[in-house]
């Protein structure tokens, strides 16, 4: 009796620390809306990652081709891109082997920003780009909630 009320109470306290945790969850967003809300977008390969303190780094991209923000961003160039550090936070990807799609925001201080949400295929970017997007709609924060 005394073993089922010990895993009772370790079952309960797992329950309390779980419902505590946090993730990362995107609303939902078609590629042409994204893009009309983005400062930029960009598809870029990661190049590297530095940590900036203990929640947040700054993702460095080479840039492949520019979709918004030309004036801003060229192809060829290695952009900064804070974002949190971990994928829980809704961070953007830490191990990308292959080029991604970025809609990226200018921040307060004027640093590129994105978070997992942000990002999309490469071949997803192109087509939403093609479809055009209302350039007179401003920006907007992404809409990532952890």
């Amino acid at each position: 009796m005394r073993r089922l009320a010990v895993a009772a109470i370790v079952g309960l306290g797992a329950l309390v620390f779980t419902g505590s945790a946090q993730a990362c969850s995107c609303a939902p967003r078609g590629p042409v809306d994204a893009l009309s809300r983005s400062d930029a977008a960009v598809v870029a390969r990661l190049v590297k990652v530095i940590p900036r303190g203990r929640q947040r780094a700054d993702y460095r991209y080479r840039v492949r081709r520019v979709y918004r923000g030309a004036r801003m961003i060229e192809g060829g160039e290695v952009i900064s891109v804070r974002s949190a550090r971990r994928a829980s936070a809704c961070g953007l990807p830490r191990r990308q082997p292959h080029a991604i799609g970025l809609f990226l925001v200018r921040d307060e201080e004027q640093r590129w920003t994105a978070g997992i949400c942000s990002t999309i295929a490469p071949r997803r970017l192109s087509q939403a780009a093609r479809r055009g997007y209302d350039r007179s709609r401003p920006p907007a924060q992404t809409s990532c909630a952890s």
